[in-house]
């Protein structure tokens, strides 16, 4: 004797949920818009801040900041920034080592303002910058074209070397 086939229809009544992945599509939207809304209520990252060339001066060294070539600056969490004339006085400086805001470096010629640990430095040959430390942020691949050595130098690796120099 032959077993008669399972009908699901007898399992499951009429207008009960059968579309189990549409309630799990939507549980997993709301849990993603609640870890979202939650990340939003901790502290944001701190973006740079504009520099008032001519006015805004080196926290460092506290000569007037004239040029973005070599610029750089901390930006805190609560909304104040320290600001650098030259990628060496950050480099340098105790109070950037700390490390409890966002570092920013302007790229070569000041093209725009990107974190120091997303780019690498170079020293090309003649290149000044405004205290004599003379690195610039540049993409991984010009740093080793332009570095007499070919090191592109990450930022740790600025730090340390500065460091033993000054």
């Amino acid at each position: 004797m032959r077993a008669a086939p399972h009908s699901t229809s007898r399992l499951i009544g009429p207008g009960s949920c059968t579309n189990v992945e549409a309630v799990t599509r939507a549980r997993l939207l709301v849990i993603g818009a609640l870890v979202l809304a939650s990340a939003a209520c901790g502290q944001s990252v701190p973006g740079p801040h504009a520099i008032d060339l001519g006015r805004s001066t080196c926290a460092t060294c506290r000569h007037v900041i004239s040029s973005l070539d070599a610029a750089a600056q901390i930006a805190y969490p609560d909304g104040t920034a320290r600001l650098y004339d030259d990628i060496g006085c950050m480099a340098t400086d105790p109070a950037a080592r700390a490390g409890s805001g966002e570092r920013y470096v302007q790229m070569a010629g000041g093209k725009g303002w990107v974190r120091a640990e997303d780019v690498t430095f170079a020293s090309p040959p003649g290149a000044t910058s405004p205290r004599g430390y003379n690195y610039f942020a540049y993409p991984e691949e010009e740093s080793r074209r332009l570095a007499p050595d070919h090191w592109a130098r990450g930022w740790q690796d600025l730090v340390t070397e500065l460091s033993r120099k000054r």
